[in-house]
């Protein structure tokens, strides 16, 4: 079940947030720099694309805003 309290953004949005390329929301969430929930349905064995969907954490995105505030 995902966490209603939480507010979770898709990749898209994270991507116009972050003003990054979907893949790099992706790779990110991938390598756990960025914060992420994976949901639905588990890819199936042979198939080649990921399967289920991916939720971005909004208050991860926040905090990597702050970071990049504070750099500027």
């Amino acid at each position: 079940m995902l966490p209603a309290a939480k507010k979770l953004l898709t990749v898209a949005e994270t991507a116009v947030l972050l003003r990054v390329s979907k893949p790099t929301v992706y790779r990110w969430a991938a390598s756990g720099y960025l914060p992420s929930i994976q949901y639905g349905q588990p890819r199936v064995e042979g198939e080649t694309r990921r399967g289920g969907a991916i939720r971005i954490l909004g208050s991860a995105v926040e905090e990597l805003l702050a970071l990049n505030e504070e750099a500027a």
